[in-house]
């Protein structure tokens, strides 16, 4: 069996989407409305149509905007797997800890957000669910958009922005009320 690359599954699913949305298109062009039996006075051709030009490298998420599903990146300055030391702002260190880089953040078009965070010490593995909604939290500058999420779990906010296929948060992950560890997440789909 033939596996399929990442390009050649986004060119087909481009095509199919193409064909689809050429399909609607020559629906509703064909009257619709009219008698179902009458003759079409236009005689038929073997004439394909336009050939569609050059599929351009699509760009992550064909929807735009900022929803998508988003996997772990990048831990204050370092990658998921790595040992991290988190501390607050006064220097006082919370722990040392491995994060998973199935850690994920999922984020709709309805502006709302879930995130997994998945780490470990050298103890126990810990999950720390949250969830809520995300708003803008000013214009868009230098392709940065900034974000502000009000977490439902926890009855807390915080910061993050948008940059390219990037979301970066500043997050409070001891619940003291001061954030002290910063989330890259890349895009996943």
């Amino acid at each position: 069996m033939r596996r399929r690359t990442r390009d050649s599954l986004v060119t087909h699913r481009l095509t199919l989407a193409l064909g689809c949305a050429l399909g609607l298109a020559l629906a509703a062009c064909s009257g619709g409305g009219g008698d179902a039996t009458a003759p079409d006075p236009t005689p038929p051709t073997n004439d394909p149509g336009p050939t569609p030009g050059p599929i351009i490298d699509p760009s992550p998420n064909p929807q735009g905007g900022v929803q998508g599903h988003y996997t772990l990146e990048q831990i204050n300055d370092s990658k998921p797997g790595q040992m991290v030391t988190i501390a607050n702002p006064d220097g006082k260190v919370i722990g040392l800890y491995r994060f998973d880089a199935g850690t994920t953040l999922d984020m709709d078009a309805l502006q709302t957000f879930t995130m997994q965070l998945r780490f470990s010490d050298d103890k126990a593995e810990y999950g720390l669910p949250d969830e809520g909604e995300f708003k803008g939290a000013g214009p868009e500058m230098d392709g940065a958009l900034p974000l502000t999420f009000s977490s439902t779990v926890y009855d807390d906010s915080f910061t993050g922005v948008v940059i390219g296929d990037i979301v970066a948060i500043k997050y409070d992950l001891d619940g003291d009320g001061q954030a002290d560890t910063s989330f890259g997440f890349r895009r996943a789909d």
